[in-house]
């Protein structure tokens, strides 16, 4: 059969014919028709091996399962930190503390869930990413069950950070499995699953554990993080295989001699690399600061992520008891699923046909376009919140700051899955680095933000502290904007994902 005669999908006629015509190499060209052959294109990137096991050669079916576990995975670090958020009130009576001492259950966690995937990151590199993730799971049900019998403030704490540690790895290599399974066309929808579940996990934490907090006490919530836990160790167990593919030639390098793996293969444990780990390995994910595409974007994610994903869970205008409360995460999570749609497959549709039209060359720009509506729709859902929820009546309620709340989820959730797909894009054969630096950033951020976020909304109110947030928020705009007009100039001459 010729490449001519193989049927193309609609949403994959991207210039095959022009990449064979470029295939002067034998060896080359014998690797591109077994590409099309499997995959109906040949303008695939990075190109995938012919080993049937090569995780970019894996049948649909089972990339997306994967997906999904990791990405639910990737939901619990946060999910695992906000569903204390119902119980706070029982905290402080059980354990004699003030509101803004229990609040630190929170923020510490978040803390740890920034700072921690730098360890994981080049641990998965020598051993491999699904070890790591059976280790996190594992370890981390202990961790929320030990949390559940604790008696004390100090005890619980302690509990609350090992859970973040070992539930904190696919926070960051999430998106290197990812990248390790699909191809750059499938990037923004692939990608955008794991980041709505990562965005949805401080919102639904409240949500699922408000009224099991109210009805059977705040212990049966971290019952039920362990379960979860415990399940996630379970399906990495029997549906987990490894993505770490090294015999796959890199960008530029020769094509390596053909390995036929069985099966089972990527289910076998195996050191990757027996290299000790170095200080400076933990230090690599910051050298990403020096480049302005990530840093740029990594900001442009973290602070409208402090100003809707924690700022609008401030203001208890309604004195509502912890199962109301959680409820009022819904909006959050519909606009969160809605924005989803629009950010994933929307910009994988506007950066293939920009390929298209540029010949196959595919820079990490085409995407941008799309995320301006983001930051448009943020600020003025914030801005809706802040002024319905000033002119509400106290213990009254009313779901207008919820219609806002919603608004600026579903620009919250464009903006994060573009910029963070946009930034592993440019160095996609970093993107571990990448990954990690820009979960450094976001949790960072979203840890400080509580320490000063009550001062304006004390000394302002809602509706003019909505506004400077606004403002913040503007400005991630036009970080990106920078992206959009300088980002193929500052990775240099060879930009091309």
């Amino acid at each position: 059969m010729s490449l001519e005669s193989v049927p193309l999908e609609k949403d994959d006629k991207v210039s095959a014919s022009a990449s064979v015509a470029h295939s002067v190499d034998s060896e080359a060209a014998s690797g591109h028709t077994a590409a099309f052959k499997r995959h109906g294109r040949v303008d695939l990137v990075p190109m995938p091996s012919d080993d049937p096991q090569d995780p970019l050669n894996w049948p649909s079916w089972r990339k997306n399962l994967l997906l999904w576990i990791v990405s639910f995975h990737a939901l619990q670090g946060p999910f695992g930190a906000a569903v204390a958020i119902p119980a706070f009130e029982d905290f402080a009576v059980e354990f004699g503390i003030p509101l803004n001492t229990v609040a630190y259950l929170v923020s510490v966690e978040i803390l740890f869930l920034g700072v921690m995937p730098l360890v994981w990151a080049p641990i998965s590199e020598r051993i491999g990413r699904r070890p790591v993730y059976l280790i996190s799971a594992l370890v981390s049900a202990g961790c929320a069950l030990a949390g559940a019998y604790c008696h004390s403030y100090g005890t619980l704490m302690v509990s609350r950070v090992f859970q973040a540690i070992f539930i904190s790895p696919p926070l960051s290599i999430g998106a290197s499995t990812v990248s390790e399974m699909f191809f750059s066309y499938q990037k923004g929808r692939k990608m955008g699953v794991w980041v709505l579940l990562v965005t949805c996990g401080p919102v639904t934490g409240p949500l699922v554990t408000g009224y099991l907090v109210q009805n059977k006490g705040w212990r049966a919530a971290f019952y039920l993080l362990a379960a979860i836990h415990l399940a996630l160790f379970f399906a990495h167990l029997f549906f987990g295989p490894e993505t770490l593919y090294p015999n796959r030639a890199a960008p530029g390098e020769e094509p390596k001699d053909a390995v036929v793996s069985t099966w089972y293969s990527s289910y076998k444990f195996q050191l990757y690399s027996r290299k000790p780990l170095q200080l400076i390995e933990l230090w690599r994910p910051f050298t990403m600061a020096m480049r302005p595409p990530v840093l740029l974007a990594a900001f442009a994610i973290a602070v409208p992520f402090a100003y809707i994903g924690v700022l609008l869970i401030f203001g208890q205008v309604f004195h509502l008891s912890p199962g109301p409360i959680g409820l009022q995460f819904i909006s959050l999570i519909i606009g969160a699923v809605l924005g989803e749609q629009l950010a994933g497959l929307g910009s994988d549709l506007l950066a293939n046909t920009r390929t298209k039209r540029a010949g196959g060359i595919r820079l990490p720009e085409y995407r941008l376009p799309l995320v301006y509506p983001g930051f448009v729709l943020a600020i003025i859902g914030v801005i809706i919140w802040g002024v319905q929820l000033q002119n509400a009546t106290p213990g009254v309620w009313n779901v207008t700051p919820d219609v806002g709340s919603a608004i600026a989820m579903f620009g919250l959730q464009i903006i994060t899955t573009i910029c963070t797909t946009y930034a592993i894009e440019s160095y996609q054969s970093e993107a571990a680095s990448v990954s990690a630096f820009l979960t450094v950033v976001r949790q960072t951020y979203a840890f400080i933000a509580p320490f000063y976020l009550p001062i304006p909304f004390e000394q302002w109110g809602p509706g003019k502290a909505a506004g400077l947030f606004a403002a913040l928020i503007t400005v991630g705009a036009i970080m990106i904007g920078a992206c959009h007009i300088w980002g193929r100039k500052w990775r240099g001459s060879t930009s091309g994902c």
